[in-house]
This record gives structure tokens, sequence and C-alpha cells, in this order.
């Protein structure tokens, strides 16, 4: 009984070691800013790679609002409009249409209007 226990938990260890070392993904944090001299809505719909859906995400910015966000290196990210939320709520995808952003390393920190 001891033994199978041990054995347990030394299969729990090591699998828990080995997903810690396949998931080693650059983070990127982008900043997001309205240009606009009014408040807008930011509907941000994301495909990471590492992951099998989406992630979507709304916030309210005021003019020259700035919102950071980070991502994992290589996520398409879009700026929905009205009918990809519709879509995306449905359960279809959106990642065959162009992105707004698909996010590097070289974007580290860099501020993109909207």
């Amino acid at each position: 009984m001891k033994k199978s226990i041990l054995l347990a938990i030394v299969l729990v260890c090591c699998t828990g070691i080995s997903f810690a070392q396949t998931s080693k993904s650059i983070m990127v944090t982008i900043i997001l800013k309205n240009k606009s001299i009014l408040p807008k809505k930011c509907t941000i719909i994301s495909y990471a790679p590492s992951e099998i859906g989406n992630s979507t995400r709304g916030y309210w910015l005021l003019p020259g609002g700035t919102k950071k966000i980070k991502f994992e290196e290589g996520t398409k990210v879009y700026l929905a409009k009205q009918d990809q939320v519709y879509t995306v709520m449905s359960g279809k995808r959106i990642d065959q249409q162009t992105p707004f952003l698909v996010v590097k390393k070289e974007d580290n920190n860099q501020i993109f209007k909207f």
C-alpha cells in the first residue's frame, strides 16, 4: 500500500515537472491606446498558440487612455467588431480572418493606437 502511494506521488511530481518545462512561452506586454476624443469600448479576442480556444476581454478606455495587456508570443489579437463578437459567442472561430496584431517579442511595451 505504501509503495503504491509513493509511486503515485512520484508519478504526479514527474508529470508536473514535465508540464512546467514545456510551457516556457514568452509573454509580451502590449499597450492599447484610445486615440479618440471620446471614450471607446475595446473588445479583444485572442488566440494563443498554446491554447485550443479563444480569450475574449472587453474594456472601456477614456480619451487618451491606455491598457496594458500580456499575451503569449505568437498570439493573434483581434480588435473585434460586433459581428466578430457574435461569431465567437456562437461557438465559431474568427482566427482565419486578418488579425489586428500577431504578437512578437519586438512588440514588448509598444503602444498600439486604435
